[in-house]
Formats: C-alpha cells, structure tokens, sequence
C-alpha cells in the first residue's frame, strides 16, 4: 500500500487497490456494506484515524487493524463510518401506529404478569429508544401495575456514551410535543435532559447485530421491534442472518418496523408485510401465508390491515452443461499460525484458504479443523462447519471449544438432545470458565423450549452463579457478564410464575 501521499493533503490521497483492502477488512468485522459513494468518507475517516494513532502510511495502518483488530482500533475506525443522526418520534407513522393501535391492543390482550418489552435495535445516541419508553408512559394506564421495557442496542460504543447521559440540543427536540417536554424533559446546560422516570425504562447495551451466537432470542420475547436505517449498510448475506435473529427474538405476531427506505422483499423470511392505516410493518408468523387475525393492529383499534404474500415462482427444469473448471494455480502453503493470525485479523476469506491449506498437509490437525469450523459456521455452512468440529473431537476428545462450538451449531440446525449433550460435555471438561457460563446459559434455553421448567431454573442459576464471579464488563461470548446475569434473573423470576 502507499504512503501518505504527495501534495498539501495527504487525507485525499487513497487508490482503489487500498480502498478494496480496507472495504473487505471492515465487511467482514461488521458486515457495514461498502460501496463505492463510500470512497470520500472511508478515506476522510482512515485518515483521521491513521494521524490519531501516529501511523506513518496507510499500509502501516492497515497492518494494525489487521492483528486483532488493533487493539479496538477497527471499532473505532468503524463507528467513524456509521451514521448516528437520529431524532425524537423519527418516522412518524411508525409511532402512530405504534402508540394509536399497537401498544393499546397489547395492553386489552396481554396479561398484567408478561412484560410489554420493545427494542431499538441501532439505536444510536438514544432519541429513538427515549421515544419508545416515552410512547410506553404515554400509553399504558396504570403503568404501576404494569412492567415495561425497552432494550437499546448498537455497534458504538460512542454513541450509546452519550444516549446514557440523556443530554440534547434544544434542535434535537424539535419534533417533541410542548407537553411531553415539559413531562419528560428538563432544561440544563447544553440542552434538555432525559428525566429520570424516561431513563428507567430503557436498558443500553452492546451489540453486534451480525456476530454470533445471538443471546438475545434467550430473552422473553419482543413484542416490537425498531431497526431503522440499519440494515441498508449490511451486504444481503449478512442481512438474511440479521433478520433471523430478529425473528428468533419476536413473540409470535411480534412487529418489526423498518426503515423507510429498506425492504425485505429480496431476503426470504419468515415476516408477513402488513400495511396498516397507510403505514407498512413486517409481522412474524409461524404458519407461513397467514396472520393471527385477533393480533395487535387488527382488532377495533385499527382501521384494518392487509397481509401481502410474496408471489409464488414457478419452478423452472434446466439442463446445464458445467464446463470443466481451468486448472488452479499451485496454492500458496500456510503455516497454522498464519491461518490463525488471519482470522485473529479478520481477513476471513484469505483464513479459510490458508487452513485448507494446513488441512491439505495434516488432514487431522484438531486446532486447524476447530478454525475451519468456526470459518464455515461464520459463513452459514453449518454442515460443513459440523464436520470439521467432529473432525477435530476426534482427534482430541477433549477440546473444550469444540464440543462448545458443537454444541451451538446443533442447536441451530434444531438438534437440541444431541446440542444438550455436546454443551453438558463443555461444563464436564471445564466448569468455571467462560464458555461453561454461556453452556449453562443456553441449556436453560433448550430446557425452557421443551418445557421442562424446572431443569431450566437449574441451569439459569448455574449460569448465574459463574457470571456473579466475573467482572461485570468482562466480555463473556460478545455480551458483559452483567448483562448476562441480568438476563438469567430476569427469566428465573419468570420461570417461577410457570405451573
């Protein structure tokens, strides 16, 4: 890669060739969908950072974000990259629709003992979240003899800094009704601040909308869900994965809203597009070409609402003549260690050729086959991926990561007796460490699922009782110990109101 550049600003220097390096580098750690608009602000946003961190050339810079992520570096470059403007009550008809029909048919058909719970998903600096807690207050009578919630959840760290503090600019508050800013709202240096009664109703937290495993679903269900403006960054691969966890995390006839300028049509999925008092949300539904008729939005609170299906493709009979593929070039030969270092910095496609590589040499290197495996299951080729981990169990029954990798990817392909075991056999090998925690965590899920409450109980405490002794910011999986325990507290409470 090149240096800084001649001339007077060396900021406006960047070829294509580094362009294509730091697009797939940032793809890959996010799943941020790079084009080619992007080119002024990716460079003003390198070069920002390569004279904050005192690299000499971008190259140089370049190598840092690769090892490892340069030390949170790559989040940084990355939250550079991603747009925080939002606003209070943005997308109007969305809140309509949700304060005028959603949110009170909830309440006439929810019993008071489940949580009314909504998530911001991309929430940015706050405004949207603080407006969903607000339409909440707003709505719900009684609210003491109610429990309500909003989780809030985004990539910047920087961002959710400043929608904890609740602080804005008079501008920012330009679309809040007097009364509710005066109800919900007071002056102080620098703007308003959030009141504390808002506050207490939503919970920031960190998340990486594209990486797994995705604890979230484990969660009592959302009812509604927010990601506005967020997925248009994500390449469709990286889309489809976020719109299953979403509908993993949404009760049934639970609502997804998106962004204005965003559409499901080109992602197979398992939401009905509803189009409601002029205003269009995606709904989840388990029986595939219908909607639960006595579900929020569809009773006398709505003006009625209509499910559009996808139409139907035809199938279509071909007789494809497949050329013979032209002869591969000789394959570079990689170390182990290289392979792993190219994963450690996320050049994931260039990972994965250099471990087949090392596989090609020593087909039963265990450590080789348990990162081929976690490359596949990162690329949704979840059978492959489980090949590789039996692979590498044979040759070392005793790799804790492997029957924990296992023991994930079952559960996705929905072989839950078989995951139970594989994740058992982590707390067996190791019973204090990290992922015996999350082992626990997740055997209380598949207990929960099949009904079996009282294993459940069991295993939420288990998880507790190893999550109470790490630190509470220490990263267990992708999410804070703290956080993790407070989602283990919250279902044994519920848990214990099941017969």
């Amino acid at each position: 890669m090149g240096g800084s550049s001649s001339g007077d600003n060396p900021g406006m220097t960047m070829t294509r060739a580094e362009y294509l390096l730091f697009q797939e580098l940032i793809g890959r750690a996010s799943g941020l969908r790079l084009e080619e608009r992007d080119w002024t602000p990716l460079r003003a946003a390198v070069w920002e950072r390569v004279d904050a961190v005192g690299s000499a050339t971008l190259g140089e810079y370049y190598e840092k974000l690769r090892v490892s992520g340069g030390g949170g570096e790559l989040g940084r470059l990355i939250e550079l990259l991603t747009v925080h403007e939002t606003a209070f009550f943005r997308n109007g008809l969305h809140f309509d629709l949700l304060i005028q029909s959603i949110i009170p048919e909830l309440v006439e058909k929810r019993d008071k003992s489940r949580p009314i719970r909504l998530w911001s998903a991309g929430c940015s600096t706050g405004q949207e979240a603080y407006s969903m807690a607000i339409a909440l207050l707003e709505t719900v009578p009684a609210e003491e003899e109610w429990q309500f919630e909003v989780l809030a959840t985004d990539i910047s760290n920087r961002a959710l800094d400043v929608a904890k503090r609740g602080i804005y600019p008079a501008r920012a508050l330009s679309n809040v009704d007097p009364v509710l800013l005066d109800r919900y709202f007071s002056p102080c240096e620098g703007g308003y601040l959030v009141s504390d009664r808002v506050k207490s109703c939503v919970k920031f937290e960190y998340l990486n909308l594209v990486k797994e495993p995705f604890p979230l679903a484990a969660l009592s269900p959302f009812d509604v869900a927010f990601c506005e403006n967020v997925t248009i960054y994500f390449k469709v691969e990286s889309t489809r994965r976020v719109i299953q966890n979403f509908y993993d995390a949404l009760a049934e006839s639970g609502y997804l809203f998106l962004g204005y300028s965003e559409t499901l049509w080109q992602i197979p999925n398992q939401f009905l597009l509803r189009e409601i008092d002029d205003t269009f949300v995606y709904q989840k539904s388990t029986r595939r070409g219908s909607v639960d008729q006595s579900s929020p939005a569809m009773g006398s609170g709505a003006s009625g609402g209509t499910a559009h299906a996808r139409p139907a493709q035809k199938p279509v009979n071909r007789i494809v003549r497949t050329p013979a593929p032209p002869p591969r070039p000789p394959r570079k030969r990689y170390t182990l260690e290289e392979a792993i270092a190219l994963y450690e910095g996320r050049c994931f496609e260039e990972a994965l050729l250099a471990v087949e590589s090392v596989l090609s040499t020593f087909p039963t290197d265990r450590r080789a086959h348990l990162l081929a495996a976690k490359l596949r299951a990162d690329r949704e080729e979840v059978g492959p991926a489980l090949r590789h981990c039996r692979r590498a169990l044979d040759a070392d029954p005793l790799l804790e990561e492997g029957h924990y990798l296992m023991g994930v990817l079952q559960m996705r392909t929905g072989d839950n007796d078989n995951a139970a075991e594989s994740l058992s056999r982590v707390i067996y090998l190791n019973s204090s460490g990290h992922r015996s925690a999350l082992s626990h965590f997740h055997l209380a899920g598949l207990y929960a699922d099949a009904h079996r409450w009282d294993g459940a109980q069991r295993e939420y405490r288990n998880a507790l009782r190893l999550l109470d002794r790490f630190p509470k910011e220490e990263l267990v999986g992708e999410f804070s110990a703290d956080f993790l325990a407070r989602v283990c507290r919250r279902r044994l409470g519920e848990l214990g109101n099941v017969d």
